[in-house]
């Protein structure tokens, strides 16, 4: 089937396509026949062995690339139950994304890279580089002396998460059948689970004992684990004679763009209504700067790198265009929700840091299920579209219940609701990234499992921001409108710079406040159910390929 066909073509799913050529005429005479030649030759079908690995071998591989992404998903909720926290203390709540954005955004820059970067100088090196960065971004987060020290301390982290996490799923594509792929994916989202479940729950302990700054600096003793587990346990890949020409496939000028477009769009979104004016020159230009660069990147991708870090032209295909569109909403989403239902069970119901963690257990389990579920059943059948369906309507489901939380209510309804839209995004995690490595020749699997993991972290990336910027900007009108008197625009400067200075107030005053909080919560919520419904239309423009049961896909 042709490029042009499958994007065309209505959705069938009751049958089963094989993996579509995704290069026209066109497309294939804007690539080099150099490049082309790189794409085929030192691909890692020549470096990694055909033969599939015994099981005790590959249960050996698969344990020690995810302990590193255990610490990852560790990390992703500590700072999701601490964010508030950390903010009040520097006075800096207005700026809170900036402690996410920091690392998702060099994390979405350099995602994309490791695929090629791997190609090039080895999975196994360049796996110890990350787990290195992160550990050391970790210890640095725990020293950071203000807001922006630890802003640039999550940047570091963030450069070495991106390669745990892509090149975790990169390295097992080039070992594990098509078919079993899923069921390990499912239990790989377990193990994450298991971190992500634990850093809420013994982040809030540590906290509440000796501070947040420890639940970073005891990460940099853990991550000597995961250096461990890989040298001793992955394989080397033969080492290649380098000359500096290799730097020549790496993109880095899309890379930079990409940073600049992220940079200035987070920019604006985080001056806007906190501290000028949407309508202020300063915002306006620096979104139309973010225009451009955007332009400049996808003309870079498209026209000038020679291996780009995001091949856009693999988006013709309707699978991975669908598959990547809805990596990028369900990332909005899913960061949406995890960091601002632990602000709002901080700010409107009052709980420890503890509890809160404890609160995003159910949403974790539900991922974990998920991914299980789907995993075991494209096992047995080879399929993966009805599951789709399931995700797309427990997503928008679960979302929208979201949108009805008040100051009454139970914990434990809450805990309950979270399950379902984590339940989703375990299966989607498991649909997009099968469905698209399904879609595409064994030749392309590393770099478009690099397009996949652009589009998380440039979405995870927009979720925390757009949130925070609705969050503020709601919640600064709310604390206007409610809030009048002598002293009002002090308290109000108080209250948006740190949760903790709600407890100072009046009780008639904080009642104010916290309904102020709740709306701000719960529009929130409301965008990320549009979010939703956006994430279950680009899901459905997925079509269903073969998953073979074996590694050369024959």
């Amino acid at each position: 089937m042709s490029s042009a066909s499958s994007i065309d073509s209505r959705i069938d799913p009751d049958v089963i396509e094989e993996s579509a050529p995704l290069l026209n005429d066109d497309s294939r005479s804007s690539i080099a026949p150099e490049d082309a030649h790189s794409l085929s030759d030192d691909s890692l079908a020549d470096e990694i062995e055909e033969e599939e690995l015994s099981s005790r071998a590959l249960i050996t591989v698969f344990i020690s690339l995810y302990v590193g992404i255990f610490l990852a998903a560790l990390d992703s909720t500590i700072v999701a139950t601490l964010l508030a926290h950390i903010a009040s203390e520097f006075n800096e709540f207005r700026s809170i994304s900036w402690i996410a954005t920091g690392y998702m955004i060099s994390l979405a820059a350099f995602q994309p890279l490791y695929g090629k970067i791997s190609d090039i100088f080895g999975r196994k090196s360049v796996l110890i580089a990350c787990n290195v960065m992160f550990g050391v971004g970790s210890i640095l987060c725990g020293l950071a002396p203000n807001m922006w020290f630890l802003v640039f301390a999550r940047v570091v982290a963030g450069c070495g998460g991106g390669g745990l996490t892509s090149l975790t799923s990169i390295t097992l594509s080039d070992i594990v059948p098509l078919r079993q792929r899923g069921l390990l994916q499912g239990l790989g989202n377990v193990l994450y689970g298991c971190g992500a479940a634990f850093g809420g729950v013994v982040g809030g302990l540590i906290t509440e004992s000796f501070g947040w700054r420890w639940t970073f600096l005891l990460q940099g003793p853990i991550i000597v684990l995961s250096l461990m587990a890989i040298c001793f346990n992955l394989k080397s890949q033969p080492a290649k004679e380098f000359d500096g020409s290799n730097f020549q496939r790496i993109d880095f000028l899309g890379s930079l763009t990409l940073v600049s477009t992220l940079v200035l769009f987070l920019l604006a979104v985080a001056i806007g209504g906190n501290y000028a004016p949407w309508n202020s020159p300063a915002v306006i230009f620096t979104l139309l700067l973010s225009g451009v660069f955007l332009m400049i990147f996808v003309y870079v991708e498209l026209r000038v790198a020679r291996e780009p870090v995001i091949p856009l032209f693999l988006l013709k295909d309707r699978t991975v265009f669908g598959s990547s569109f809805t990596s990028w909403f369900m990332n909005m989403i899913y960061y949406s929700h995890i960091y601002y239902i632990a602000i709002y069970l901080i700010s409107v119901q009052g709980v420890s840091p503890t509890k809160s963690g404890s609160s995003l257990i159910p949403h974790i389990v539900g991922d974990a299920l998920g991914s299980l579920v789907v995993g075991y059943y494209m096992r047995k059948t080879g399929r993966y579209f009805p599951m789709t369906c399931l995700a797309a309507f427990c997503m928008v489901f679960g979302s929208l219940l979201l949108c009805f939380v008040g100051t009454d209510t139970s914990r434990l309804l809450i805990m309950v609701i979270m399950f379902v839209p984590g339940f989703a995004f375990g299966l989607y995690l498991t649909i997009t990234l099968v469905g698209l490595v399904a879609a595409v020749p064994r030749e392309y699997q590393a770099v478009s499992t690099s397009i996949q993991f652009g589009f998380k972290g440039t979405g995870s990336t927009l979720g925390v921001s757009i949130s925070t910027a609705i969050f503020q900007n709601v919640l600064a009108a709310k604390l206007y409108s409610r809030i009048t008197g002598p002293d009002a625009e002090e308290i109000i400067s108080r209250v948006k710079d740190s949760i903790d200075q709600v407890s100072f107030l009046p009780p008639d005053m904080q009642d104010l406040v916290v309904k102020s909080y709740l709306d701000s919560v719960r529009a929130v919520f409301v965008t990320a159910t549009l979010m939703s419904v956006m994430c279950a239309g680009m899901c459905f423009l997925m079509k269903e390929h073969v998953l073979h049961s074996n590694v050369g896909r024959k």
